[in-house]
């Protein structure tokens, strides 16, 4: 190893230790502040409020949720057919297969 590789690496070595010990100086310090904020009363006591809000509307979001999911089923296009969205599709036994050419694009 020449000289010079070996003051550049030392010169990293020392940023590292410097900027890592700064670095965990800051982590520490903006942990302490979020810590001592999360833990103010009027923090916890807006933290309840929503807690208790959700608590009580999360049944309501979910029948919600579960009326959207089944009226998309219900409207969905090709419901007969039996696919299950894997991307490929049985053709049925009465209409012939079809093959469309590629259109557009570039190769």
């Amino acid at each position: 190893m020449t000289m010079a590789k070996g003051w550049i690496l030392l010169g990293f070595a020392a940023g590292y230790v410097v900027g890592a010990a700064a670095g965990r100086k800051q982590y520490e310090k903006i942990k302490t502040t979020v810590t001592d904020l999360w833990e103010r009363p009027e923090v916890q006591n807006t933290v309840k409020k929503v807690d208790d809000f959700v608590g009580d509307k999360a049944p309501v979001a979910h029948d919600l949720g579960a009326a959207v999911v089944d009226s998309v089923n219900d409207t969905s296009p090709d419901t007969s057919s039996g696919a299950t969205g894997s991307g490929t599709e049985t053709p049925s036994s009465d209409k012939p297969a079809t093959t469309k050419p590629a259109t557009g694009g570039t190769q």
